[in-house]
């Protein structure tokens, strides 16, 4: 039995427990802690855009790494722990994903303890494993991709925020579109917002690929999980079990990207900061190159600008060293052989942030309509919009795009 078939059948052994009301409970403890834990508001740096503006403005870097200020963690570490760690969860294979779940949630939190120590590096190998040669390959090769020229119109981001609401309001479900000051990149997606980079730029390409990406993946699906009866698992994420490829981490972000490129708007210039990231994340950790030595890699080797080849070290060293960005080309490959291979479960992925692997379960508890599960109520309405060869290969309607609530 594959490595791949071994971790279906774990998942789908553990649902098939009739645990499922003792585990509600934890259920509900473990989403508490998780909704805790907003990884991104504590990793990203406060003084980002000062440290920016020496890399990007001066001629000579400064020596060593940037010295990043972080805020405070607003809740109690040490009590969530033990919290977690005397939640009595029941002793069956479902338990045994709760556990997962716990023990995500667990080292999630010792890793923003250990932030600007050698332990967050450890920590987030731990949640994320890193990029290995094989996917660093095939980042090369979107690597020497020649950008797009850059569009003269550009949008602040409180422009871009009025145009992504529009967006949010076709899609008829609760998202607030924010500008923040402290963000590692010029987005990013919370569980029910999105927040643009203030002092940020965004062309209408931009814009697109952020309503397909943030909009209507990462809100969509966290919209569509709360609806589940397993909060932790379809709102907060599936665990890892055994393997990096049963987290549903990587299927979000795959599926995000694959939906950009799905809705023509994934560009080479995107292509490649997404490349970038995993080549950043690979001299990082596996080459033990610093924060100076990277930027100018991606400067000379690979032409980056100096906004972007900043951006991208930042990303893979706050906190102490960040590996989660290599998933998304893994991810992207994963989504991409299922559209390839079974577009009849494309669906199945809307129905909460769940992974690829997860989806042979997912349908067991669904039941074609009849199980525990309720099919996922909102859908991109990008897919309206795609060529007519594209919609007849997605598994519903695409009048279901329009579904009001």
């Amino acid at each position: 039995m594959n490595e791949s078939r071994r971790t279906e059948k774990l998942f789908q052994e553990a649902f098939e427990s009739q645990d499922f009301f003792l585990l509600l409970e934890a259920d509900r403890h473990i989403s508490m802690a998780s909704s805790r834990l907003r990884v991104l508001k504590y990793i990203n740096p406060v003084n980002s855009s000062e440290v920016a503006r020496v890399y990007t403005t001066r001629e000579k870097l400064p020596k060593g790494n940037p010295k990043y200020r972080y805020r405070e963690l607003a809740f109690d570490p040490e009590h969530t722990k033990v919290e977690l760690l005397n939640l009595p969860i029941v002793d069956s294979e479902l338990g045994r994903i709760y556990r997962a779940k716990r023990d995500e949630v667990f080292n999630t939190i010792c890793m923003l303890e250990s932030r600007q120590t050698p332990e967050f590096l450890d920590r987030s190998r731990l949640l994320f494993g890193t990029a290995d040669k094989k996917t660093l390959a095939k980042a090369e090769e979107w690597l020497t991709l020649d950008p797009e020229p850059e569009d003269d119109d550009q949008f602040d981001a409180r422009e871009a925020k009025l145009k992504l609401d529009s967006v949010v309001r076709k899609q008829n479900f609760l998202c607030n579109v924010r500008v923040r000051k402290y963000l590692s990149s010029d987005a990013a997606a919370g569980e029910a917002s999105v927040a643009l980079r203030k002092g940020a730029t965004y062309s209408l390409q931009d814009i697109a690929s952020l309503a397909v990406h943030e909009v209507q993946t990462h809100v969509l699906r966290t919209r569509n999980g709360e609806m589940q009866p397993f909060r932790a698992l379809f709102f907060h994420g599936f665990p890892r079990v055994d393997l990096q490829a049963s987290a549903y981490l990587a299927t979000e972000e795959g599926l995000a990207t694959f939906n950009e490129e799905l809705a023509g708007v994934l560009s080479n210039r995107r292509r490649r900061l997404l490349a970038g990231r995993i080549k950043a994340v690979y001299l990082m950790d596996k080459e033990e190159l610093s924060f100076n030595e990277i930027f100018r890699t991606l400067v000379k080797d690979y032409k980056f600008t100096k906004a972007e080849a900043y951006t991208i070290s930042e990303r893979v060293f706050r906190g102490g060293g960040y590996t989660k960005d290599h998933i998304y080309f893994y991810g992207y490959e994963q989504v991409r052989q299922l559209w390839e291979t079974s577009p009849e479960d494309f669906e199945v992925l809307y129905m909460g942030k769940i992974g690829v692997a997860h989806i042979p379960i997912v349908k067991r508890l669904y039941k074609a309509g009849e199980g525990i599960l309720y099919p996922a109520r909102y859908m991109p309405n990008f897919f309206k919009d795609l060529p007519e060869e594209v919609r007849a290969r997605l598994p519903i309607e695409v009048e279901e795009a329009d579904r009001k609530d």
